[in-house]
């Protein structure tokens, strides 16, 4: 045997031996979590553990007063960002970061920090905050294991919250989701893109001037229902009554020719109706 082929059936037995012996694994006392929400366009996601109070005292006692503190167990606990958000008053960047709570008797400081691959609070640096957020604790029904939820989600916000023991703390983050929309929009081909965007703009009453240039460019590529019918919802809104009317007729007319019926063909012949009162 060669010495290229001692060093083959070497690598082999090697890799055999690991795979046969891997380590084996074991549940975690404080098991991880992983809570993900879109706002908007924007997505949010927050990595955790999960320890749990287990007859123990925790606020004032496992989480220890005027001390910085994981906000979780093991690892520090992460927090990512899709886009920029803003929390409070502060523009954070999208990226990643460490998410941490200082705790007051009836409060606590939320702080977001820049340094996310941390282990609990060990190379913890304030240099590093980017958010100090004061919140006011909530008092609850008992929470056996630590818990993150998104709550009072809208189109530009959600509320991040915590909840443990018997108490709950979170803050507010919020979201420029037109300006993220509309960038995207911005790059739209083909009528379909050019659709939806001006529907979006028209829906959210925003940039309506550049969704009146897009219904346009949809039409122009391809004549249907769909665009003849926000066509005529932009000239409605503009309050060109003589023009939406027309144009939508042609569309219903257009709508009932087609081969299944539009899902919205009624509601449109609605609107004709009350337009013909105007």
């Amino acid at each position: 045997m060669n010495k290229n082929q001692l060093t083959v059936l070497s690598l082999t037995m090697f890799l055999l031996f690991n795979i046969a012996y891997s380590q084996p694994e074991y549940p975690q006392v404080s098991p991880s979590a992983q809570v993900s929400q879109r706002i908007g366009i924007t997505d949010v996601t927050v990595t955790y553990h999960r320890p749990g109070v287990k007859g123990r005292l925790v606020w004032g006692g496992l989480v220890q007063l005027e001390k910085i503190w994981r906000a979780g167990a093991n690892e520090a606990t992460t927090i990512e960002f899709s886009t920029d958000v803003t929390i409070g008053k502060t523009l954070v960047p999208a990226g990643k970061y460490s998410l941490f709570i200082l705790p007051t008797t009836k409060s606590a400081t939320i702080i977001i920090n820049k340094k996310h691959d941390l282990w609990g609070t060990n190379g913890y640096d304030e240099n590093d905050d980017v958010v100090r957020l004061r919140a006011d604790l909530d008092y609850l029904e008992h929470q056996e294991w630590l818990i993150y939820t998104f709550e009072n989600l809208s189109k530009n916000s959600a509320d991040l919250r915590m909840r443990w023991e018997d108490f709950g703390i979170g803050f507010t983050i919020s979201v420029d989701t037109d300006k993220y929309v509309l960038e995207g929009a911005r790059k739209s081909k083909g009528w379909k893109e050019l659709l939806s965007a001006a529907t979006y703009c028209l829906e959210n009453k925003v940039s309506l001037d550049e969704g009146r240039k897009w219904i346009d460019e949809s039409l122009a590529e391809e004549k249907n229902y769909w665009n003849m019918t926000v066509k005529a919802n932009y000239l409605a809104n503009d309050g060109q009554y003589d023009g939406a009317r027309k144009i939508m007729e042609d569309a219903i007319k257009t709508g009932k020719e087609m081969d299944r019926l539009p899902y919205n063909i009624e509601e449109m012949e609605k609107l004709l109706k009350e337009w013909k009162n105007q």
